[in-house]
Order: structure tokens, then C-alpha cells, then sequence
């Protein structure tokens, strides 16, 4: 009798250590803590965070609760509050987040992690609306009103909320 009720309870351990390692470490909430623009377009150098920290002031915050069923809720505090659902996974080493896929840095201790999201560079008309020019020059020459953005790397940062 002893040995069977053993045998259950050493299963019971089994499956329970099983679930527990299959679970993302993104599973959880995770707060932004940084946000801004690399001055290398390659996303090296240093970060430009002046508009975050200008909209922090304003009471600004971005909360991502990642739930273990795939889902997820995005709550924005301050300017331009709203709260948006979705659905997010872990593709090792990429994270898909609210329809867009960045890869990501973690550190072992997974209390936080932080993508960076590359723009490519492009060209908007007179009534903002983007053309098929891919540099500076032509999207310039091709009209005075046009309007030429350059690739960008932003950086977001996020910390686990325990």
C-alpha cells in the first residue's frame, strides 16, 4: 500500500514539474520601463528617450498582461488611454505581440526583457500618404512636397511585475 501511494504521489510531482516547465517565462505582466529611438539606425549607440520621459510625465504607462493561453491584454494609461486584446506567442528567440514579430533579449533571470523594432525608411506625399520611392533623393525630387523618414531602431523595455 505504501509503495502505490509513493508511486502516486511521485506522479503527481512529475506532472506538475512537467506543466510548470512548459510555461513561458513571458507568462505574466510586464510593465514598460524604457522607450526610445537608437541613434544608429542599426540599433546600436545610445537611446533617445526624450519623448518618453516626456510622456511618463503625463501620467503614460503601457502594462502587457500575457496570459498562458496565448492571449493578452495592452492597457495605456494617460494620453491616448485605451485597452486592446490579442494574441501573443514565444517562437524562441522572437516574440509575436499584437500581429508584429521582434526578437528579443531576455536575461536568465526573465524579470525582463526588451525587442528592438526596426522601421525601414520611407516617403510620404503632400497628403500623407506613402510612396514607392526608397531614398532620400528620389522621394525628394519627385515632388517638393514629399517628405523623406529614415530607417529607425526603437527600443522597448519591459519589466516583470511580480
Amino acid at each position: 500500500m505504501r509503495k502505490i501511494l509513493l508511486l502516486l504521489i511521485l506522479g503527481l510531482l512529475a506532472c506538475s514539474e512537467k506543466e510548470d516547465e512548459e510555461l513561458s517565462p513571458f507568462v505574466g505582466t510586464w510593465v514598460v520601463t524604457e522607450m526610445g529611438i537608437y541613434e544608429i539606425s542599426d540599433c546600436k549607440g545610445e537611446i533617445d528617450d526624450t519623448e518618453w520621459r516626456g510622456l511618463k510625465g503625463k501620467g503614460f504607462t503601457i502594462t502587457l498582461e500575457l496570459k498562458k493561453d496565448g492571449t493578452g491584454i495592452e492597457t495605456i494609461t494617460g494620453p491616448g488611454a485605451k485597452v486592446t486584446t490579442f494574441t501573443w506567442y514565444d517562437a524562441g528567440g522572437t516574440i509575436c505581440i499584437i500581429d508584429q514579430c521582434n526578437p528579443y533579449d531576455m536575461p536568465n533571470n526573465q524579470l525582463s526583457f526588451h525587442i528592438d523594432q526596426v522601421k525601414d525608411p520611407y516617403c510620404i506625399d503632400e497628403n500623407y500618404a506613402v510612396t514607392g520611392h526608397t531614398s532620400k533623393r528620389d522621394c525628394e525630387n519627385a515632388s517638393t512636397g514629399n517628405e523623406w523618414f529614415p530607417k529607425e531602431c526603437h527600443k522597448i523595455k519591459y519589466k516583470k511585475q511580480i
